[in-house]
């Protein structure tokens, strides 16, 4: 890609017009206060402060998502300790987490499960069917949760929680706020109008967003690549009410429609003239209710949800041009739990509930032959009529034992019911799992915590496992699969003080009856519980404040895994990578950082990589990228976002992308509130 010198002249214009903005009061120039603790919610499903949480977490607060400038969710993990995204294209956005992904990774959404019975084998793109700007912070819990959330919990869960009035101490009316984001390697134009306040005890916040992407522009000699580009609308609401201090109720709504998001490996890479996933949408409605000291109870929080995730495939293979297959798998999930809390004495608290969730799926798929313009109905790959039940009842008790030491122990059942049928083959199974997990914290001292735990895992199989993703013909069904589980050790030490904190994580994981594609005739697959495999690795994260001005932090991760029978590499496991960061904090109105990105070669490759024509010959390169950020706020209600990204125009991808990273690129964000 050749030099853009607009983009730097205009870069350096910005950065010029933020060194020589207004002077500050001096007040303005005061180092932020020291970081009180970070509560989280996820490990534990209740509030526990994060360096006083046994397991491994990762946490994007609210100010690392606004200062993200990310138009893309999956861009808001670019920094995140133990989290690897995967880009199969543009519209994509898979992440890895301790060498899994997929279906195999949960995501949440304000607790409610966004994960369904289609989620699909390998990495997929359903993370980036949530708009960041609704985002008020994500938790990451690395390592297996499927006691607490059950199926899928394998490599961790990511909730995404969203953001809703908080601030009730006086009647704000209405504010509101506007926003525009560029990226020049991307051409992603994006722009969101926000309205919020509260009357009384009644909180609203409501919005709407629009986005454009252009074809990718990657580093090096890598030009657009196309096809990439795309196009989505977003719109959301939350009301929030507050009966008391500790009586609220929540209602809220998220709409998600991308149109023509093309699979862009499929085409560049594959043998397919056109792969457009057409509809993407993604529709969620819940209801929450959320007590303190309701009776008996410490806590309560009872939900009933609604999720639809409505997928169109649009196919023309290169060896049948005159032919275009379309099918539509809609799947709508009404879903509800409740949890409660009890303190028992001052040093234990019970934590348990019951959730359950159904699928039920209306499929269906279509020939056009184009130079007639013939439609005929086939059989869709997923049951038309179809549904797939999970209920989960858990319990979890939080105890000290003596003042330094800590142990969390829970348990779950899980029980999985479903019936399809497509042609002649029926699917009738039910299957159940119980899980245990034991986590223990030990204080070394009152900034040093040692921490440590035993965890079960499973996935029970989805309809995505029993019927496949591929043509029907290609790939036979397979109803007699066994859920997979795993047992997971990891042992860690966390540091935290008011100025920095610090954590080093060893984990290592046996998985039983890994579901994978087996080849049984020439040219036809079936799923099979085949794989017996191990992973380890090791998670490092830390961030210190130098002074009054000054802020380090980063990361690094290592993964590798092997099949137990073949002693083969398993696929897609990431290589060492990491992130480093240095941030100069000029002002209450002003910082600058520098981010430095990097990964290892990763040429230990499965037997599965290899034939990935996604992954080069060899295996995939190393990188080292470098990226510059800044933000300045001229004025009250104003912010400028700006980053030149990947400076050296580095031609680089993740290990398993369908696209290469953006070039050299300029990031733009403005937003005003009123």
């Amino acid at each position: 890609m050749q030099v853009c010198w607009r983009e730097i002249i205009a870069l350096l214009c910005v950065f010029g017009i933020a060194f020589a903005g207004r002077p500050v009061r001096a007040q303005e120039s005061e180092s932020p206060e020291p970081r009180a603790p970070e509560i989280v919610v996820t490990a534990t499903r209740v509030e526990r402060e994060l360096f006083e949480t046994p397991q491994a977490v990762t946490v994007i607060d609210d100010e690392q998502v606004r200062e993200a400038n990310a138009t893309a969710t999956p861009d808001l993990f670019t920094y995140a300790e133990g989290v690897y995204i995967q880009k199969t294209n543009l519209g994509g956005g898979s992440p890895f987490i301790r060498g899994l992904t997929g279906k195999q990774v949960l995501l949440l959404v304000d607790g409610v499960r966004l994960n369904n019975s289609f989620y699909r084998f390998g990495p997929h793109q359903y993370l980036n069917t949530l708009d960041p700007n609704i985002i008020e912070r994500v938790e990451v819990v690395r390592g297996p949760t499927s006691v607490l959330y059950g199926s899928d919990a394998l490599g961790g869960t990511i909730n995404i929680i969203t953001r809703r009035r908080t601030d009730f101490s006086q009647d704000t009316g209405g504010n509101g706020l506007f926003q525009a984001s560029y990226a020049s390697a991307t051409l992603a134009r994006a722009f969101r109008a926000q309205a919020e306040g509260n009357w009384g005890d009644a909180g609203m916040l409501a919005g709407a967003t629009v986005k454009r992407y252009g074809d990718v522009d990657g580093g090096g000699d890598i030009d657009r690549q196309r096809p990439s580009a795309y196009d989505e609308v977003d719109a959301d609401f939350k009301f929030n009410y507050r009966f008391s201090a500790d009586r609220e109720l929540i209602f809220a709504q998220q709409y998600v429609r991308q149109y023509d998001v093309p699979k862009t490996s499929e085409i560049t890479l594959g043998d397919k003239l056109k792969f457009n996933y057409e509809p993407q949408q993604r529709e969620l409605y819940y209801l929450e209710y959320r007590a303190k000291d309701l009776g008996p109870f410490d806590d309560l929080k009872a939900n009933m949800s609604y999720n639809r995730q409505k997928e169109g495939e649009e196919n023309i293979k290169e060896s049948s041009p005159g032919i275009e297959t379309r099918e539509l798998t809609d799947v709508r999930t009404p879903g509800a739990f409740v949890q409660l809390s009890n303190r028992v004495g001052s040093r234990q608290r019970l934590t348990y509930g019951l959730e359950y969730y159904r699928d039920d799926y209306d499929t269906e798929k279509e020939e056009e032959d184009r130079a007639t313009s013939t439609v005929s109905e086939i059989a869709p790959g997923t049951p038309d009529g179809a549904h797939y039940e999970s209920l989960g009842v858990y319990a979890q008790d939080e105890v000290g034992l003596g003042t330094k030491t800590d142990a969390i122990l829970g348990v779950r059942y899980s029980r999985f019911d479903t019936e399809g049928e497509v042609g002649s083959q029926e699917l009738n199974l039910t299957t159940d799992k119980v899980t245990g997990s034991v986590n223990l914290l030990y204080r070394l001292s009152p900034r040093l915590n040692l921490v440590g735990g035993v965890a079960e895992g499973f996935r029970a199989p989805n309809m995505e496992d029993f019927f496949g993703r591929v043509d029907f013909f290609s790939e036979i069904p397979n109803t007699d699969l066994e859920p997979e589980a795993s047992l997971s050790r990891e042992i860690g030490i966390k540091y935290y003080s008011s100025h920095g904190y610090a954590d080093l994580y060893y984990h290592y994981t046996d998985y039983e009856g890994f579901i994978d594609r087996v080849e049984v005739a020439p040219g036809v697959f079936q799923r099979q519980n085949i794989n017996d495999a191990w992973i380890q690795g090791v998670e490092a994260g830390f961030g210190y404040d130098i002074g009054r001005k000054w802020r380090v932090y980063g990361n690094a991760t290592w993964t590798e895994g092997e099949d137990d029978d073949s002693s083969e590499p398993l696929r897609r496991i990431p290589p060492l990578n990491g992130t480093l960061n240095v941030r100069y904090n000029a002002s209450a109105r002003r910082w600058y950082e520098i981010a430095g990105l990097f990964a290892d070669k990763q040429d230990k490759l499965s037997p599965g990589d290899i034939k990935d024509p996604r992954i080069p010959e060899g295996g995939t390169p190393g990188y080292g990228v470098v990226n510059l950020r800044a933000e300045f706020k001229p004025a009250r209600g104003h912010e400028f976002l700006v980053a030149l990204e990947n400076i050296g125009d580095k031609k680089y991808k993740t290990h398993g992308s369908g696209v290469y990273a953006p070039g050299r690129s300029i990031n733009l964000s403005y937003r005003a509130s009123f």
